[in-house]
C-alpha cells in the first residue's frame, strides 16, 4: 500500500469505483469534436499542368510550323511557275515582262528564305522522323534563294544574249554567244556550288513522298546544272580555240566501219580533213588531201611498231596501211600514226584526230534529218544509215572502187547536212552523249588542255597503265578474215571476280548472225580459204591485257585451233594475249582472260570493248563490287 505524507491512501474507495457498474450519469462529459483537415495530393498537378502546357506549346509550334511550311511550299511553287514563264519571255524578247517576273521571283524567294531561316526551323530539323523533312525543305529553300539572289541576274543576262537554238548556223557554229557567256560563268559556277552545298545535306531516302514531290525538281535541277556550269567554266576557254576562234584549226575525222571490226570500231578507210575558222567548218578537197589518201591506201612506208613485244601482238601490215591503224586499242596510238601519215604526205601538222562510226552517224542523222546521196538514187536516214553504209554499199556496188565512192559520197552528204545547222543543238548533244557511252566516239588533240578535256569527257580512248582512278579491263577485236562479215556480229561482255584468289576474269561472247552465204566477195572472208573454213566464218583476233601491275594467269581457251596465230606480248607496259578465234555461221564463241589483281587496288572497275553494229551488253558480277569498291553494275 502506498503512502502520502506518511499517511496511507484510501484504497477501498478506489476499488469500489472500479467494480461499480457505469451509469449514464457517470459518463464523462463529451469533448467538442475537432474536424481533421484532409491532406490534398499535389503531385498530379505538378505533372499534368506542365504536360498540358507542353502539349499546348507543341501544338502551337506544330500549327505555326505547318502554316509556315504551306506558305514556303506556295512560294516555291509560284516561283517555279515564274521561272518557266521567264524562259518564254526571253525567247519572245519581252524585256519588260522578264524584269517583272524577275522581281516576283526575288520576292517569293526572299519570303520563303526568311521563313525557314529562323530558330524554330532549326529546332524542328532536330526532331526525330519529321526533322529530315523539315531540313529538306529548309535547305532547298536556302539553295533556291542563293541561286535567285546571286545567279538570277547573270542567268537573265545569259538568256538575253545566248539563244541555244541559234548557235548552229549554215556551215558551222556561231561563236559570238559563247564569247559573251564566258565572263558570266565563274560567278555562276561559284553560286551553284554554294547552293549544292545546302542540297548535299538532304537525305532523300529519309523524307516523305509529298516532300520529295515538292523539292525533287529543284534538287535535281541544281544537281544537273552544277557540273555542267563547272565544266563550261573550266573548258569554254579551251573549246573556243578548238572551233577556230583566233585561228584556223585542221582535224582528221575517221569514219570507222564496224563491218570490218577493229579495236576502236572498224576499218577507217574513209576519212575527211576538216578546216575550222571562227566556227565555220569546211571539208578540205585539195591536193594535200589527195596525197594523204594515196599514201594511206598505197602503202605508208611508216615505221613498224616498236618495241618488239608490242609489235608481236599485231599483224605486220598494221602500220603500213591506214585501214589498219585502228587495230590499236589505245586511240592515242591510232592518232599518232594518222598524224605521221598527214605530215609525211603534206608537211603539215593536224590539230587533232576524231573518230566516229556509222552507228554514231545514224544518231546524228536522227537529229539532223535524212540526206540524199548525190549521184545515187539513195536516201540515208537515221533508221537505215547502218545498213546502207555497212552492208548495202558492198552488196549493191560490188568489190570495185564503186562501193568506196558511194561511201565517200554518202559521208560527204551527211557532213553537209550536219554542217547546215538545221537541227536542235540539245538533241545533237544527246546523240553525242549516247554515242560516247557506247564507245563510238574518240578524240585526240595535240594541245594538252584540249587532250585533258577529252580525257574528262571519256573520249580519249585511253588504255590505263595505272590503277590510280580505275581498274580498267577490256577485250578488243580485229578482223582477220579481210571481210565485212562483222556487220552480222553481236557481242556481250561479262566480268567476274574472285576476291580470295585476287583475280578478275573478263569474257566476251561473240555470235555470227550472218543469215546465208549469198553475199558479195567484198562481204565474205577473203582469207578463209587459207584456213580451210567457209567464207561465212568470222575470223577474229581477240586481244586483252592484264591489270596494271598484274599478269594474265589464264585464258579460255588456252590456245586456239590455230595456235600459230595466237600472240603474246606487252602493250604499253601491260601483259597481253591475243587469241585467234573462228566463229561459224549461226554459232557463238566465248573467250575469257583472267588477270591477277595486285594488292592495294581499291578503285572502281571500268570496262572497254570494241563497238559493233549493235549494242554490247555488259554484265559485272556482284563479286567485283566487293573487290573493286565504287564499281557501278550496269542495268540489265
Amino acid at each position: 500500500m502506498m503512502q502520502r505524507d506518511g499517511q496511507p491512501l484510501p484504497a477501498a474507495k478506489e476499488e469500489d469505483d472500479m467494480t461499480k457498474p457505469l451509469t449514464i450519469a457517470d459518463e464523462p462529459a463529451k469533448q467538442p469534436t475537432v474536424k481533421k483537415r484532409r491532406r490534398h495530393r499535389v503531385w498530379p498537378w505538378l505533372v499534368f499542368v506542365p504536360l498540358l502546357l507542353i502539349l499546348a506549346a507543341a501544338g502551337w509550334v506544330a500549327y505555326t510550323l505547318y502554316g509556315q511550311a504551306m506558305q514556303v511550299r506556295d512560294d516555291l511553287t509560284d516561283m517555279k511557275k515564274e521561272l518557266v514563264s521567264v524562259v518564254d519571255q526571253v525567247k519572245d524578247g519581252d524585256t519588260e515582262a522578264v524584269a517583272a517576273s524577275a522581281e516576283k521571283i526575288k520576292t517569293l524567294s526572299a519570303s520563303a528564305n526568311k521563313t525557314v531561316d529562323t530558330p524554330l526551323w532549326d529546332l524542328a530539323a532536330k526532331v526525330p522522323f519529321v526533322g529530315a523533312n523539315i531540313e529538306a525543305v529548309a535547305e532547298t529553300t536556302k539553295a533556291t534563294d542563293i541561286i535567285v539572289s546571286e545567279a538570277l541576274p547573270s542567268v537573265l543576262e545569259l538568256l538575253k544574249t545566248f539563244d541555244l537554238s541559234g548557235i548552229s548556223v549554215a556551215g558551222g557554229i556561231d561563236l559570238q554567244p559563247f564569247r559573251e557567256v564566258m565572263p558570266l560563268l565563274p560567278a555562276l559556277s561559284e553560286t551553284f556550288v554554294k547552293a549544292q552545298g545546302h542540297l548535299d545535306k538532304i537525305d532523300r531516302d529519309a523524307i516523305l513522298p509529298f516532300v520529295e514531290d515538292n523539292i525533287g525538281q529543284v534538287v535535281d535541277m541544281v544537281a544537273e546544272a552544277t557540273p555542267l556550269i563547272e565544266v563550261g567554266n573550266k573548258y569554254l576557254p579551251t573549246i573556243l580555240p578548238m572551233l577556230g576562234d583566233g585561228g584556223t584549226r585542221n582535224y582528221a575525222v575517221m569514219f570507222q566501219n564496224n563491218a570490218e571490226i577493229r579495236s576502236t570500231g572498224g576499218n577507217p578507210g574513209n576519212a575527211a580533213i576538216l578546216s575550222i575558222t571562227d566556227g565555220k567548218v569546211t571539208m578540205r578537197e585539195d591536193w594535200a588531201v589527195v596525197s594523204f589518201a594515196a599514201l594511206g591506201y598505197g602503202g605508208t612506208g611508216l615505221p613498224y611498231i616498236e618495241p618488239a613485244e608490242k609489235a608481236a601482238l599485231f599483224e605486220n601490215d598494221t602500220t603500213q596501211y591506214v585501214q589498219n591503224y585502228s587495230r590499236f586499242p589505245e586511240f592515242a596510238d591510232t592518232s599518232s600514226y594518222i598524224q605521221q601519215l598527214w605530215t609525211k604526205a603534206t608537211d603539215e601538222t593536224l590539230d587533232g584526230v576524231i573518230s566516229l562510226d556509222p552507228v554514231m552517224l545514224s544518231y546524228m542523222l536522227a537529229v539532223a534529218g535524212p540526206v540524199d546521196v548525190p549521184g545515187y538514187d539513195r536516201q540515208v536516214t537515221g533508221d537505215n544509215a547502218v545498213q546502207t553504209l555497212m552492208s548495202d554499199a558492198y552488196e549493191d556496188f560490188g568489190t570495185g572502187a564503186e562501193a568506196q565512192l558511194f561511201f565517200d559520197a554518202a559521208a560527204g552528204a551527211i557532213f553537209a547536212k550536219v554542217m547546215s545547222g538545221d537541227w536542235e543543238p540539245m538533241a545533237m548533244f544527246d546523240a553525242f552523249d549516247r554515242g560516247n557511252a557506247e564507245q563510238r566516239v574518240y578524240m585526240s588533240f595535240v594541245n594538252p588542255n584540249e587532250q585533258a578535256m577529252s580525257a574528262e569527257f571519256g573520249t580519249d580512248g585511253r588504255i590505263y597503265t595505272d590503277t590510280a582512278t580505275t581498274a580498267q579491263v577490256g577485250i578488243y577485236l580485229n578482223d582477220a578474215a579481210y571481210s565485212k562479215l562483222e556487220y552480222y556480229l553481236s557481242t556481250s561482255m561479262d566480268v567476274a571476280c574472285d576476291p580470295n584468289a585476287r583475280t578478275v576474269t573478263t569474257s566476251i561472247t561473240m555470235t555470227n548472225n550472218i543469215p546465208h552465204g549469198n553475199f558479195s566477195n567484198y562481204t565474205l572472208g577473203a582469207r578463209n580459204g587459207n584456213f580451210g573454213v567457209p567464207r561465212t566464218t568470222m575470223m577474229l583476233d581477240v586481244l586483252s591485257f592484264a591489270l596494271p601491275g598484274g599478269e594474265l594467269v589464264a585464258t579460255s581457251p588456252e590456245y586456239s585451233d590455230y595456235s600459230s596465230m595466237d600472240r603474246s606480248g606487252n602493250y604499253n607496259g601491260l601483259d597481253a594475249r591475243n587469241i585467234f578465234t573462228t566463229i561459224a555461221m549461226g554459232e557463238s564463241e566465248t573467250v575469257s582472260f583472267t588477270s591477277s589483281v595486285p594488292e592495294g587496288v581499291n578503285v572502281p572497275l571500268s570496262v572497254r570493248y570494241s563497238p559493233t553494229t549493235t549494242q554490247t551488253p555488259v554484265t559485272i558480277q556482284e563479286s567485283c563490287v566487293v573487290m573493286f569498291p565504287g564499281t557501278e553494275v550496269p542495268a540489265p
